[in-house]
Parts: C-alpha cells; sequence; structure tokens
C-alpha cells in the first residue's frame, strides 16, 4: 500500500441515508458564513448591522430565500418588496464584504435600491427608495407629542409571522385589535396574498408600516387611534432631510486576509455550512470563501466508484475551518489536506479485507 500523504486527515466516518445521484434541476444551494469568537466565549456576538464582514458563495438561490439565509446568519431582518421579481436569483460569492456592499450588489441586478430603516433593510424598487424612510421618519416625529398609553401602544414590541397567502388586511385588522389599536381606511389596503415571513422582535408602529409599504400606505397616529393613508402623506421637509442623512452611513474599508494563512490567537474565525449540490461545485465554493485554490482528484474518486457529480448535503454551524471540512467529506467518507494554498480533496485507497482464517 502506499505511504499516506504526510498532511492528510483520514475522515471516514459512515453517512447513514442514500446519496442522491441526479443533480437538483433547479439550483445549487451554498451558504457559508463566519462569525468572530472571543477569547472561550460562546454566546455569540452582537451583530454588526449592515457593516458585517459576509464570506458566503450563493448559486441561483431566489431573491427571497436569500434575503431570509442572510437575515439568519448575520442577524440584519431583510425584506424584500413585493413589486421585485420574485424570479430573481442570487449568484454571488463573497470574501469579506460587508452586507451593504452585498446588498447594493444584489439591489443592481434586480433594479432595486437598499433602504435601511431603524429595525430592518429594505430592497424596494427604485423608484420607491426612500419612501419608507421618510414615513419612518414622520412616524417617530409624531409618537413623541402621543400620550403615553398611545405610546406604549405603538411602542409595544412583539414578533409576528405569517402563513404563505395571508391577506394583508386581516394581518393589519389582527394586530390592531391584538394591540387595542382603532384603525381605520381599512379598506385602502388592496386585496392581495403575501408569501410566508417572520419579523423578528419590532414595535407594533414599524411591524404595520413594513407591510403597508408594500402598497406605499403607511398607519398616521392620533391621540385617538390610527388611520391608513398613503405613505407620502403628512411627510414633511425635515422627514426626508432625515431619512436622506439615515441612509448615508460611511462603509468601512475592506480588511484584507492573506489566503492559506491560520487566523491569529484571539481571531479565531468559525463557519457554518449549508450546501446541496454536487461535489465538485461544493469543494471549489468552499475553496473559495477560505481563500484557497481548489483541487478535487478525481482518479482516486473514479477508482472509488465516486462521481464528482454526487450529490453532497450538509447542514452544520459554528465550526472551525478544520471541522467545516471534515463536514464536507463526511458524506462521501472523503478526505482533505491543505497544501500551501490549495485544498485538496481525494479518495484515500480502501483498505484491503482482513483474511479471517
Amino acid at each position: 500500500m502506499p505511504p499516506s500523504p504526510p498532511s492528510r486527515r483520514d475522515h471516514r466516518t459512515a453517512c447513514s441515508g442514500s446519496i442522491a445521484r441526479r443533480v437538483p434541476a433547479i439550483c445549487v444551494l451554498v451558504l457559508i458564513a463566519t462569525v468572530p469568537m472571543w477569547g472561550q466565549a460562546l454566546a455569540a456576538p452582537r451583530p454588526a448591522g449592515l457593516d458585517a464582514e459576509i464570506r458566503a458563495a450563493w448559486t441561483r438561490v431566489p431573491l427571497r430565500e436569500w434575503a431570509r439565509r442572510v437575515s439568519e446568519t448575520t442577524g440584519v431582518p431583510l425584506i424584500v418588496d413585493r413589486r421585485l421579481d420574485p424570479d430573481l436569483t442570487v449568484t454571488l460569492a463573497s470574501d469579506g464584504d460587508t452586507l451593504r456592499a452585498l446588498l447594493d450588489r444584489v439591489a443592481a441586478s434586480a433594479t432595486a435600491a437598499v433602504e435601511p430603516l431603524a429595525s430592518t433593510t429594505r430592497l424596494v424598487p427604485r423608484d420607491h427608495a426612500g419612501r419608507a424612510a421618510a414615513a419612518e421618519a414622520a412616524r417617530t416625529r409624531v409618537l413623541r407629542g402621543l400620550t403615553p398609553d398611545m405610546r406604549r401602544i405603538a411602542e409595544r414590541r412583539a414578533t409576528w409571522s405569517w402563513p404563505a397567502a395571508a391577506r394583508p388586511r386581516d394581518l393589519v385588522a389582527a394586530a390592531a385589535d391584538d394591540a387595542g389599536l382603532a384603525v381605520t381606511g381599512l379598506d385602502r389596503i388592496p386585496h392581495d396574498h403575501l408569501p410566508a415571513a417572520t419579523l423578528p422582535l419590532l414595535q407594533l408602529a414599524e411591524r404595520l408600516d413594513l407591510v403597508l409599504a408594500h402598497y406605499d400606505l403607511r398607519v398616521a397616529w392620533s391621540p385617538t387611534g390610527g388611520s391608513i393613508m398613503p405613505i407620502d402623506s403628512g411627510i414633511e421637509p425635515r422627514d426626508r432631510t432625515a431619512a436622506s442623512s439615515a441612509s448615508k452611513r460611511p462603509t468601512p474599508p475592506r480588511r484584507e486576509r492573506t489566503a492559506g494563512t491560520t487566523p491569529a490567537a484571539g481571531d479565531e474565525t468559525v463557519y457554518s455550512l449549508r450546501v446541496e449540490s454536487p461535489l465538485d461545485q461544493a469543494v471549489s465554493a468552499v475553496a473559495k470563501v477560505l481563500g484557497l485554490r481548489s483541487a478535487l482528484d478525481k482518479a482516486s474518486l473514479s477508482a472509488r466508484g465516486i462521481s464528482p457529480q454526487e450529490i453532497v448535503r450538509v447542514d452544520a454551524r459554528d465550526l472551525s475551518r478544520d471541522r467545516l471540512l471534515d463536514a464536507l467529506v463526511a458524506p462521501l467518507e472523503l478526505t482533505w489536506t491543505i497544501d500551501g494554498e490549495t485544498l485538496r480533496v481525494f479518495a484515500a485507497p480502501a483498505k484491503p479485507a482482513t483474511d479471517s482464517r
């Protein structure tokens, strides 16, 4: 038997279940992201918002699904306006770009604009950009002058979720009823059906306006309740100025990372991996995120009867770089090694059968 490569890590953990051999017809899903860990602390760090650095790769992921995954990874709630093309897919790779920069790239491909709000960020059609932010500034100004009881209702925080095909008029009416808020003008909300969604912990005023913004509407608050009105109604010049100033936050410079280096002590990086794709594409995507070249040893795979198009499925979180690679190769009982700046994935020779006689 030939000697083992000196830096080989042999991981041949048995993989339960069967491995599909057909390439998915719709898309390849790959998600890798990094989160800094400080010292020995196990608690998740506070999110960096739109300045969070992302190391990830996505291939043909539907826009709303992409937004959901990025929200889950970064902790930044992303809302995709219902008027954007639902069939648009995202193919994108990032090695340390900020979330703000990635959103700008996705928005450009969707003929959209990025609209940061106080607690969420929206992707909206370009000709609608700034309206929800100006409405938010107007709402903040009005809420300061409400009675304490009405302000408590408006600022009551809760999560909110609904199933696919939920009707926006019903959602707004039910949320208002639950809060004891009298709302007029519900007939202004069009008869429509929304995709399934989950909103994080937000004020009632924020939640209502996030749904209504899809239809260029908002809630006008008063000491006696609220009324549905066009999103631009009641907007003063100072509201537009406040909204414009809030959206013009400087983007920090991107930090360069030397490919193939080990993170310094105290700056360890952890990864999450969600992949369902052919092996060769998965290895290439992971290597790119790690700043490495990929080398898939097809000859060794062939000797074991494994196709480079074999589908690998992994869903794991909070892994070191080595454990990330272990998780990637485990489903097909492969081996990996890093030689310089190259990630090599191969199939180790099968062990000869032991003669029991």
